[in-house]
């Protein structure tokens, strides 16, 4: 750091910078990057930032890098305080004064980075905070704030390739981020575009394919929209605070975010998957990432024990979901974590019944979360998207690479409709968990219902419910059930009226489906592991008696209790009366037909002054008022004329 220079060359960032809120001590300072670049911004002066000509440990410890490695070592030093309880974890304004007189802060010419990220120095004996001199220093390069939005990335940087540089603006990093807004507030209050000049209340749609560079020499924030966008960047901000991940990005589906998970293996590697999976992601892993050379192992993940038995020194990855769709099963994601992280494999799970409002997976060990936002994140089944949320800086710039590179981005209109969705997700989940928990007493009542599965009280075991209960803070609104016969769930099912028969869950709507012949419908025959009866259903917002009535009377008819009725909820309303009324309406001139008097070829034409009216001699011809065929005539003879002179 110099009196007119700064160089953001972090990669990757100390632990420290990952957290907001230590940045109350260092003004003008924003979290931190995950991207391994240098950057270049102009200053308030009008002048360039210059850009430290190597990222390398190396060059941090040349003397002229003397200010930059005090103030990391600095960030270092409240990390390592925090950590051992010396100093809050927010910090007070008596931090200032415990750094100061704490030991020196490894800002000596020996200090710097290694590249295993420990750090070391000879000391500064007063410390950073109390060289006054420094301090304004640090001001007038970066005044109260950095404007990221403004940064610049030189086309040709000497020390690292192109696909190193970011393909958009550099975003905080919510990986230890802790906020003291609530659930419901974190889905609300969030500005997705604070550095607009005209401070719009929702994020704009940037409906636009390309933008505008500053020079053939220089990448600006943003270039193309393939690889970033504005209100994609917003849509990822918001996601990855709302799941405290490091980054988020957005996919055109669920799968294509599933698809670029498991493109961060390569051929030979192993990844095992839990045997209750998704049918898409059975589909994706059996009959394209096979052909690709990863080796696939279904194993039950519920049974640490089998996991630990099924890890091979080739298994780089390992993938789940809690509760699974569409049995309900529960796995214990942290003793998933520890087993992985003690083999170095990745954990990733598939939260999407479970969104972040409800559970935090990269908070429980998790490396990699991912939604089908299609469900909770939209909530209105009126567009399709997918997320993936990683925790490890590394793991952020391979993810963005290949969503660049792939092309498999969400585009901005799908971004501003999740984004809008997102505000109201808190209150559809705990309306629709409320609606759950009653519908869940009804059925697990009912003598015909065999048996029903979901993370709650009489839907899983006590053990269960209990490790649930551990990982989430609800059961969430999804509910499978067995009636014993496939001809009776598939009568049930075809008897609801509020239910819709569709594939998909966590819409305003209740839905209902049987995964055998719909959502899992690709896993062949004898490979499944779900029962042929097994109806799955997507608890709505609606009225929670009317959706036990419905299912009630749909069981009855399934049952042969009743007849179906022609009381359909559809919409139509085909059994009230019509307005206007053409039974009423007879007397009305305006619905009388206007039919033209029948004139035969002796009978003269008559002329009523200027509505003088050509009468054809059919009567089922319209009557054709006379100015308008000689408009049509003239402007007949005067095009005729004007084609005339053009040829003369």
């Amino acid at each position: 750091l110099k009196s007119s220079v700064i160089a953001v060359s972090w990669g990757p960032p100390p632990p420290l910078l990952l957290h907001p809120h230590y940045f109350t001590t260092l003004p003008g300072l924003q979290p931190s990057l995950y991207f391994p670049f240098t950057l270049m911004m102009p200053s308030a002066r009008g002048e360039e930032w210059e850009v430290w000509s190597k990222n390398t440990s190396k060059a941090r410890k040349q003397d002229d890098d003397l200010d930059a490695r005090r103030m990391e070592n600095a960030c270092w030093r409240v990390f390592h305080m925090s950590q051992n309880g010396q100093i809050d974890k927010k910090p007070s304004s008596n931090t200032i004064q415990q750094l100061m007189s704490n030991s020196n802060l490894g800002a000596g010419a020996g200090g710097g980075s290694s590249d295993d990220g420990s750090r070391s120095g000879n000391g500064d004996e007063n410390g950073w905070l109390s060289d006054t001199q420094f301090k304004a220093r640090l001001e007038s390069a970066i005044g109260n704030s950095i404007d990221f939005t403004h940064a610049r990335f030189k086309a040709q940087p000497e020390n690292m390739r192109y696909d190193d540089l970011p393909t958009f603006p550099m975003r905080p990093n919510f990986a230890h981020f802790k906020n003291s807004l609530r659930p419901a507030s974190e889905c609300v209050v969030f500005d997705g575009c604070p550095e607009d000049p005209y401070h719009p209340s929702n994020t704009p749609i940037y409906q636009t394919a390309t933008f505008v560079q500053p020079s053939c020499s220089e990448f600006g924030a943003y270039d193309y929209t393939r690889s970033g966008n504005p209100t994609r960047t917003a849509l990822e901000k918001h996601v990855a605070l709302l799941e405290q991940a490091a980054a988020a990005f957005a996919f055109a589906s669920g799968m294509a975010a599933l698809h670029t998970m498991m493109r961060l293996l390569k051929t030979g590697d192993q990844v095992l998957v839990n045997e209750d999976i998704y049918g898409g992601m059975h589909r994706l892993l059996t009959q394209d990432c096979s052909n690709n050379g990863v080796d696939v192992v279904f194993v039950d993940t519920t049974d640490l024990k089998a996991v630990e038995k099924a890890i091979t020194p080739r298994t780089k990855l390992l993938h789940t979901e809690s509760p699974s769709n569409p049995r309900m099963r529960i796995s214990d994601l942290r003793q998933l974590a520890k087993i992985c992280h003690s083999k170095n494999i990745l954990l990733s799970v598939d939260s999407t019944m479970m969104p972040p409002v409800i559970c935090k997976p990269l908070t429980l060990g998790a490396d990699i979360v991912v939604h089908s936002a299609t469900k909770f994140f939209s909530g209105h089944a009126d567009c399709t998207g997918g997320l993936v949320c990683v925790r490890d800086p590394d793991l952020a710039h391979r993810v963005a690479f290949l969503q660049n590179c792939e092309g498999t981005a969400l585009a901005p209109f799908e971004c501003f409709l999740f984004l809008r969705g997102i505000k109201t997700m808190h209150l559809r989940v705990e309306r629709a968990q409320e609606n759950a928990r009653k519908v869940a007493d009804f059925l697990t009542s009912h003598p015909r219902v065999k048996a029903c599965y979901f993370p709650g009280k009489g839907g899983c075991s006590a053990r269960d419910l209990a490790l649930h209960n551990s990982q989430a803070t609800g059961q969430g609104s999804m509910i499978s059930l067995t009636t014993g016969s496939t001809e009776f769930s598939t009568i049930f099912c075809d008897s609801c009226k509020i239910f819709k028969t569709t594939v998909s869950f966590g819409s305003v709507n209740s839905l209902c489906e049987m995964p055998c012949t719909m959502s899992h419908a690709s896993i062949p025959a004898e490979e499944r592991t779900l029962p042929a009866d097994l109806v799955r259903l997507s608890i709505g917002i609606e009225d929670a008696i009317d959706l036990i009535a419905d299912l009630s009377q749909a069981l009855d008819v399934a049952a042969g209790k009743k007849s179906p009725d022609n009381h359909n909820l559809d919409s139509r309303f085909e059994d009230l009366p019509v307005v206007p009324d053409p039974a009423t309406q007879t007397n009305s001139p305006l619905l009388q037909p206007q039919v033209a008097p029948e004139i035969h070829a002796d009978q003269p034409v008559k002329r009523a002054g200027r509505h003088r009216k050509v009468v054809v001699h059919s009567k089922d011809q319209e009557i054709i008022p006379a100015w308008a065929v000689a408009v049509v005539l003239t402007s007949i003879a005067a095009y005729s004329w004007h084609r005339w002179s053009i040829r003369q």
